[in-house]
């Protein structure tokens, strides 16, 4: 895994949660985001709540305003397990609740990424991610570990056996997450079909570093109790 980006690339991120996530509760919006990115040097963005696109022609326009090429996102719910499903057009989707109905919809112009599959979570891909590995475009490694701790490494030797690219992601649902892991993206130009075509064809490099024990221990709390919050207020209705 490479730590020094040394290519000229896109600055991307393809798993970012925001305020308008209706199952996390997340204290920055989209346009906040792509504030944030701008300010590091980003060049394409994925904002892919839970199970809805956030994505619109506004916030496409703002972000390009910004230099940023903001690709219409989702972190769907297949059968219980979480995947990415970059640059759909979700306003025309089918309903999709099957790994069966990911392959009908599988396109060219569109990725179907497995994000953190071996993390110790109900809704990661685990074994399904070596079942349908056939189906997917590329594999997440997530800013979520240490040096001790690293959940990664499974679905590195798994994807470099299959061939598949792996991207780095920050997954962020707080400000500290993002910008800790993130992928270049070697494409021609910074538009959706060129990102898409070099993401599958494995041009693509992770920058990444490991976190202190402390920042996980404190990341993985806090997301814990806004949960909880989420559950209460979910509860209430």
């Amino acid at each position: 895994m490479n730590k020094n980006p040394a290519m000229a690339c896109l600055k991307a991120d393809f798993h970012i949660h925001t305020a308008e996530d209706q199952k996390d509760l997340v204290r920055y919006s989209a346009l906040e985001l792509i504030d944030m990115a701008r300010e590091k040097g980003f060049s394409c963005l994925a904002i892919t709540n839970h199970d809805i696109c956030t994505w619109t022609e506004y916030l496409r326009d703002y972000a390009k305003e910004r230099g940023i090429c903001l690709l219409p996102g989702m972190e769907a719910t297949i059968e219980g397990r979480h995947v990415l499903l970059i640059n759909f057009d979700f306003r025309n989707l089918p309903s999709i609740s099957t790994f069966e109905d990911l392959y009908r919809i599988r396109r060219q112009d569109a990725l179907i990424i497995a994000p953190h599959p071996f993390y110790p979570s109900l809704v990661a891909l685990r074994k399904k991610f070596i079942k349908h590995i056939g189906l997917f475009d590329a594999a997440e490694w997530s800013h979520f570990f240490c040096k001790r701790i690293n959940f990664n490494i499974k679905m590195e030797k798994t994807s470099k056996r299959a061939g598949l690219p792996i991207i780095g992601t920050s997954d962020a649902h707080q400000r500290k997450q993002f910008d800790t892991t993130y992928t270049l993206v070697d494409a021609e130009t910074p538009e959706p079909g060129a990102v898409v075509q070099a993401v599958r064809r494995g041009r693509v490099e992770v920058v990444t570093r490991p976190l202190p024990l402390l920042r996980l221990l404190e990341i993985n709390v806090k997301m814990a109790l806004r949960n909880k919050i989420i559950k209460r207020l979910g509860s209430k209705k």
